[in-house]
């Protein structure tokens, strides 16, 4: 091969290697990136509810949270309510959580309501699937502490990329009495390869750079986010809420979940559609939290 010929090989060669992760870039950029969906004309009074503004940092504090805190004259049990991906305090549930939030505290639960790092009004960050997100979770459960709750009165409630979080957070903190998980994913990486060409427009060989490329920049490579992983190390009582008609999210991840934890219970939600049970039923939505939380929660 002549060195001409062989240079403009060599220059093609790089220039495809230089787009190949330039796309994993992209993919990781547009990825990673949340969306603020933020509706504060939907807050806790327009409900007759007292409640605060407030602020505190992530477990480690690495990151500033935005939440509702909507005390409860009974002080006996209180909730972290965590929203899934894109979402916020004020939109989750179809944009009812004002109303789901409304109708756990008649039921005497005290709440927090937070917006998980770079949603709604907490401070920046990129998407981690429920990785660092869950030191969202225990910032919560420790900013419940200050107020005067007990680990033992303390339960979580997450959906979608909420629940992966409280899951994962349960895993790190043992003291986790109990926990709800909505719609959660069992392995992201299993997600994301089902919804990658309809997400990405981009062909499959393209995943190995994101992966490479979001080690390098996140410290995370999203594919290998399984929180099936963390389920052996979780000492909480612990439901599973799925809805029947997910299309994102199959219900037979929280059954391969809940078949690895011993003692927890599974609610496949009839007719409900992913991240939408409260939306779906209400009433029924409303009493199956509400009674597990009273079962396991104590004063």
């Amino acid at each position: 091969m002549k060195p001409l010929a062989l240079r403009l090989l060599t220059r093609l060669a790089i220039a495809l290697v230089v787009l190949y992760f330039l796309l994993g870039l992209l993919v990781v950029a547009v990825l990673s990136k949340p969306k603020r969906r933020l509706d504060l004309s939907k807050h806790p009074g327009t409900h007759g509810l007292r409640y605060q503004d407030v602020r505190f940092p992530a477990r480690g504090g690495d990151a500033e949270l935005a939440a509702w805190y909507i005390p409860h004259d009974s002080r006996r049990l209180a909730l972290v309510m965590v929203h899934g991906k894109d979402g916020s305090r004020t939109n989750e549930q179809n944009g009812r959580n004002d109303e789901l939030l409304a109708a756990l505290h008649q039921l005497g639960f005290t709440l927090l309501a937070i917006d998980l790092r770079g949603h709604g009004q907490s401070s920046s960050a990129r998407f981690s699937f429920g990785v660092h997100e869950s030191r969202d979770v225990l910032g919560a459960v420790d900013y419940l502490g200050s107020q005067g709750f007990a680990k033992a009165q303390i339960g979580l409630h997450g959906v979608s990329m909420g629940a992966a979080s409280v899951l994962i957070a349960a895993a790190q903190d043992p003291t986790v009495p109990a926990l709800i998980a909505d719609c959660g994913y069992a392995d992201f990486g299993r997600v994301l390869r089902r919804e990658w060409t309809h997400r990405t427009h981009l062909p499959m060989w393209v995943m190995p750079a994101s992966q490479i490329i979001g080690r390098l920049w996140l410290g995370t490579d999203m594919t290998t986010v399984r929180p099936i992983e963390h389920i052996p190390q979780i000492k909480s009582r612990v439901l599973f809420i799925h809805a029947e008609k997910d299309r994102l999210i199959p219900p037979t991840d929280s059954q391969e979940m809940a078949a690895l934890l011993p003692g927890s219970q599974l609610w496949i939600q009839p007719g409900a559609q992913h991240a939408s049970g409260f939306d779906a039923d209400p009433e029924g939505y409303t009493r199956h939290v509400a009674d597990f939380f009273t079962q396991t929660l104590h004063n």
